[in-house]
């Protein structure tokens, strides 16, 4: 498993939404998480932790205790992670249990847990896996291999738990080993091999029981003596058989006879139904025959209906052409009127006049023009001390001007002239215009009035029409035709009535004459007689079955009890011969021989010696062949599981001694090589897990300046292998050798993390 983001919200001391992200490693397998104490360095396991399984890193940590005390009572307390493992893609969200505020009024609500576990695949495509707190744990108990636990003492190493797999004893250590090795088979086929000759055993006990118990109830003293008690039974059945057969056909006789009695009476009931059916029919006869006679008054009256619609059809188009005859009158009217006016008007103007006016004006404006030019002119050319050329004088004190006034007064006599012409000429216009729709107000006066002889000859034409059909017809007058033609829309239902009559009065008369045929020299019967024959035979009869259905049980009974006998016989010989092979077998893989070693136990021994080896090479590296682990042998203390107890040699004292006894600082790389070499040994068994992440938090503070190179050097050796490396100390030294480093800061609002590659 490797982590690739990690997102807590209101989590411990993180009061906001903190996100990591673990893909700006890149090459980076080993980093440090830094920052001060209490700041949450281990927050960020216990996070990791409580999202996969729903609990923290820590033993003393409770879930209840693990939101924010910064967090605003509106913010949910909220952790996901997103994983990969064997190259497949995970996000696991986890909500703890907590109080948040009401969303309406005041106070607080209980949030219960929650949680979620989606796959990603590399289309981004999300699906489903879990989505309920618990489902959630066994999925990802599925997906890693082990429980949390064994994740915490192999993968995520916090604090009071890296020392645990060491200081372990034999049962936890067992559990440990069969979880990750998966070596709970051999386990199992132990416990089946006892099961199967406890079993055995107790079948074979359980079996000769029933046998004793069945006899018993058998009332007999063996198997021979209840097969001849059968024997006889089963004669005395055939017996009971014939005379049952006997009795079954007298049943059937008089069950017959009854039938046949019961189905005549049926007859006479269904006649007299029909009988009653016709008389209801002959009641209804007279108004059938009034509904015929009114449908052929509506079938002259529908014959009458084209003439009828004719003469109505031209009625409304005469009607429309006498009102159109009359607008066109109104319309000859109003046009008439308005040229009579408007000729009125135009006849009290003298248009030529006032054009010779016009022509006068405009001549006598020209004059004046160009009298005033020349004299502007003349004036122009005077000089002191020269002549006047018109009146000869040799001073000009007033030298003439243009008559400003005669000029203005001419060109407003031309204007006003100019308007009276347009104005008479708008009149003209209109008089002109009036008179082409007095033109076309006649032209449709004249169409209208065509229109309306030619509908009004029509309409004769169709009235007489109407009349002729009407007399030939059998109404003695239109009022009784229009009765009849009001009622056309009724003629299809009166039709089917008449229809529907006539098919029951036919169909009533076929039945009729059926049954009158069927009954006929017969009379109705008394069923009375032949139920008491029935029942008398029945009865006879169904005694019979009763003491042959007896006797048939208790030969079924007796051959069940047989057969039950027989085949507890034959198990019980069988249980004789598997016991034997089964029973040794059992004994042995329990452990019951001469090393008092199970088969589970020397598996997981050999295991164990394996991890050991693989341990004792980091082990001895760091410790400079100080240390040795080795597995306890022999038998020490009967009151509890051994087998799997660890001591260490110490080379200095030649002594082994309890791996109780080492120091801080000793326990903590010898854990550290024994969890590396569980690490190894699982990657060299085929399907065994693949531990490519490893957290460890604290520790190293406890080692000395040379004891801590080594085992940096162990950590940098495995990180180079592909695992991903995490290392939580706030030793100086560490800060200087390894650059990836996820940074946590403290403050009065919370705390937060980041890295710096």
């Amino acid at each position: 498993m490797k982590p690739r983001r990690l997102m807590m919200q209101a989590f411990g001391p993180y009061a906001d939404k903190e996100t990591i992200d673990f893909t700006v490693l890149k090459n980076h397998q080993l980093f440090l998480i830094t920052g001060p104490t209490g700041s949450g360095k281990t927050t960020i396991l216990d996070a990791m932790t409580f999202a996969l399984y729903g609990t923290a890193s820590g033993d003393l940590r409770e879930n209840r205790s693990l939101r924010s005390d910064y967090a605003s009572p509106k913010v949910k307390t909220e952790v996901q992670l997103v994983f990969t493992n064997q190259d497949r893609t995970y996000e696991v969200t986890r909500t703890p249990e907590q109080e948040l505020v009401k969303q309406r009024g005041e106070g607080t609500r209980s949030v219960p847990a929650g949680a979620c576990l989606v796959e990603i695949d590399d289309k981004g495509e999300r699906t489903l896996l879990a989505s309920s707190y618990g489902a959630v744990t066994r999925e990802v108990e599925a997906i890693l291999g082990f429980k949390a636990a064994q994740f915490r003492q192999l993968m995520v190493l916090p604090q009071g738990e890296f020392r645990r797999f060491l200081m372990a004893d034999s049962k936890e250590r067992r559990i440990i080993l069969e979880t990750l090795f998966k070596t709970q088979a051999y386990r199992k086929l132990e416990e089946a091999l006892d099961a199967r000759a406890k079993a055995l055993k107790k079948d074979y006990e359980e079996t000769a029981a029933k046998k004793t118990h069945l006899l018993e109830q058998a009332q007999t003293a063996s198997l021979e003596e209840l097969v001849q008690v059968l024997s006889e039974n089963k004669r005395l059945l055939k017996e009971k058989e014939k005379e049952a057969a006997k009795a079954n056909a007298v049943l059937k006789k008089a069950t017959a006879a009854l039938e046949g009695a019961k189905k005549q009476q049926v007859l006479f009931a269904s006649y007299e139904a029909v009988c009653a059916r016709r008389k209801a029919l002959e009641k209804k006869e007279g108004s059938i025959e009034s509904l015929k006679k009114k449908l052929k008054l509506l079938d002259e009256a529908q014959k009458l209906h084209a003439p009828y619609d004719r003469a109505w059809q031209s009625l409304n188009r005469a009607r429309q052409a006498e009102a159109l005859e009359k607008e066109a009158e109104k319309d000859h009217g109003r046009a008439l009127l308005e040229v009579t006016a408007r000729s009125q008007k135009a006849a009290g103007t003298n248009t030529a006049l006032l054009q010779e006016e016009v022509a006068r004006a405009r001549e006598e404006l020209a004059r004046m023009r160009a009298v005033s030019g020349e004299m502007v002119r003349l004036a122009g050319s005077l000089e002191k001390g020269k002549p006047c050329p018109v009146c000869g004088s040799l001073t000009h004190p007033h030298p003439a001007t243009q008559t400003q006034e005669e000029k203005a007064r001419l060109q407003k006599e031309q204007h006003d002239l100019e308007e009276k012409i347009a104005a008479l000429k708008k009149e003209q216009d209109a008089l002109e215009k009036a008179q082409g729709a007095l033109k076309k107000a006649a032209g449709s006066l004249e169409t209208a009035k065509r229109s309306a002889r030619e509908a009004h000859q029509a309409l004769n034409q169709d009235k007489e029409s109407f009349k002729k059909a009407l007399e030939a017809s059998s109404f003695p007058d239109q009022p009784a035709f229009l009765a009849a033609h009001h009622d056309l829309t009724q003629k299809e239902a009166m039709q089917e009535e008449v229809t529907r009559f006539e098919a029951q009065k036919a169909s009533t008369e076929g039945e009729l004459k059926i049954l009158q045929n069927e009954i006929r020299g017969k009379e109705k019967p008394l069923l009375a007689p032949f139920e008491e024959k029935e029942k008398a035979a029945r009865s006879y009869y169904e005694a019979l079955a009763t003491q042959r259905g007896a006797l048939g049980e208790r030969i079924a009974r007796e051959e069940k009890e047989r057969d039950a006998l027989k085949s507890l016989e034959e198990k019980i010989a069988k249980l004789q011969d598997d016991y034997g092979p089964i029973g040794l077998l059992a004994a042995t893989a329990k452990g019951q021989n001469s090393e008092n070693l199970s088969f589970s136990a020397y598996v997981l021994q050999s295991i164990l010696d394996a991890v050991l080896k693989a341990a004792n090479l980091r082990l001895s590296s760091i410790s400079e062949g100080r240390y040795t682990l080795y597995r306890r042998e022999g038998i020490y203390d009967a009151r509890k599981e051994q087998g799997l107890d660890l001591e260490i040699l110490d080379a200095y004292t030649g002594q082994a001694r309890s791996v109780h006894t080492l120091s801080g600082g000793e326990s903590f790389f010898t854990s550290l090589s024994l969890a590396l070499g569980l690490s190894d040994v699982l990657e060299s068994y085929a399907g065994g897990l693949h531990l490519d992440t490893i957290l460890v938090d604290e520790g190293f503070g406890s080692l000395d300046p040379e004891t801590l190179d080594k085992a940096m050097n162990t950590l940098m050796d495995l990180q180079k292998g592909g695992r991903l490396v995490g290392i939580i100390s706030h030793v100086a030294e560490l800060k200087e050798r390894i650059p990836a480093q996820l940074i946590v800061t403290g403050g009065v609002m919370g705390s937060h993390a980041s890295f710096r590659v």
